[in-house]
């Protein structure tokens, strides 16, 4: 099954790659030198992507970033190429039947043709340019909840992170901003909600990236989940076991009450399909105190309503990460981005602080979320 998956995922690649590839070469001036050069530019970094995706961490770091930059931005170009040059294609049918250019098109064919080739790559850089400076500014997304249960302290500030994907790509630069950006926020708790590492133990290990993570101060503590990426390099138990000792608890289907006044409840990812049902997970939690759920793929939001969950957190999605993706995933899920209160259950889905690819977010954010949670009221209960 998994090799049929990773077919469909290449062949539909290179399709993509051979149809923008077919209509630059129908663009482009017909000179055997400029035809051969497109053609070794366009299919090398085509070849990058494969390579980078094939090598993952085994990749020689004076060769990392090179391949990380060119074959992941490389895949965001293709498809924005592929956007327009369908564009063109469908405006071309229609004029076909109905004869709809201008007479200065139809005059001047050749130089709108090149007009267009030039604006098309001008656009597309353009869009990569700003995906990648949107991507590096990260924003703090405050939102305010009030539980239902009364605790005893004013509030809880959470700080909420997802989607790090760390790696040869996401590496010391970004985890240190991430970090200073958290504890400027000064939080009770640093709840990840999976995907801390892309695949590989190695960038938690040898770049020392866990123990970034372990060190960012918080009066509670920091707890982990997992997510997807954590089963894919076949390292998940030496992932979670670095973590572990680096100082971020990470909670696979177990429960933690913390400081006495919040109970954290960390689904493993849904890629196990031997995990706890959340009624399993939640059975001898206590319904007096808040329970945060952490699970890493949004799915079946009406379960954690039933269960009593009172605050679900998820990433996973991204947002899409770029347009037209945040379309898509918004059909996906029944909360792609973004709060929601179901009940007496407020979830929130973060876009995520790390990304998984390319340095790129257009149409979305990358963000941390800080989570101030108030106590109700207190209830007097009548005696037993």
């Amino acid at each position: 099954m998994k090799w049929i998956f990773f077919l469909l995922v290449l062949g539909s690649y290179f399709a993509l790659n051979g149809y923008v590839y077919i209509r630059g070469l129908q663009i482009i001036p017909q000179n055997i030198w400029i035809k051969t050069t497109y053609s070794v530019f366009f299919w090398v970094l085509t070849a990058l992507f494969i390579v980078r995706m094939t090598m993952g961490e085994d990749i020689p770091d004076s060769l990392s970033g090179v391949l990380n930059s060119a074959g992941f931005t490389w895949i965001v170009a293709v498809i924005y190429f592929a956007i327009i040059a369908l564009s063109i294609d469908i405006i071309r049918i229609i004029n076909h039947f109905f004869d709809i250019y201008p007479a200065f098109i139809k005059s001047n064919y050749a130089v709108v043709k090149t007009a267009t080739a030039a604006f098309s790559v001008l656009t597309v850089i353009s869009l990569l340019i700003y995906g990648n400076l949107n991507f590096n500014k990260i924003k703090t997304v405050k939102v305010e909840i009030t539980s239902d249960k009364h605790f005893s302290i004013e509030k809880i500030r959470a700080v909420l992170i997802s989607d790090l994907h760390l790696s040869s790509y996401i590496r010391e630069r970004e985890v240190m901003r991430i970090s200073k950006q958290i504890e400027k926020e000064k939080p009770d708790l640093l709840l990840i909600a999976g995907d801390i590492t892309d695949r590989s133990l190695k960038p938690l290990k040898d770049w020392r990236l866990a123990e970034l993570l372990g060190k960012i101060k918080t009066t509670y503590g920091i707890y982990a989940i997992s997510g997807n990426h954590e089963f894919y390099g076949g390292e998940r138990e030496d992932i979670f076991n670095h973590l572990n000792e680096s100082g971020i608890t990470v909670l696979l289907d177990s429960v933690v009450t913390v400081g006495g006044v919040v109970q954290i409840a960390g689904r493993d990812d849904r890629t196990n399909t031997r995990r706890k049902s959340l009624n399993q997970l939640l059975t001898d939690v206590s319904r007096e105190i808040p329970i945060i759920l952490l699970d890493h793929q949004p799915y079946n939001l009406d379960e954690s309503v039933k269960e009593g969950v009172d605050i679900q957190l998820s990433g996973h999605t991204h947002n899409g990460q770029f347009w037209p993706g945040n379309l898509i995933v918004g059909r996906m899920y029944e909360l792609a981005y973004g709060y929601m209160k179901r009940g007496n259950t407020h979830f929130y889905v973060t876009s995520g602080a790390g990304i998984w690819g390319p340095k790129i977010r257009i149409g979305t954010q990358s963000e941390i979320v800080v989570l101030d949670i108030f106590p109700g009221i207190k209830k007097n209960y009548p005696p037993y």
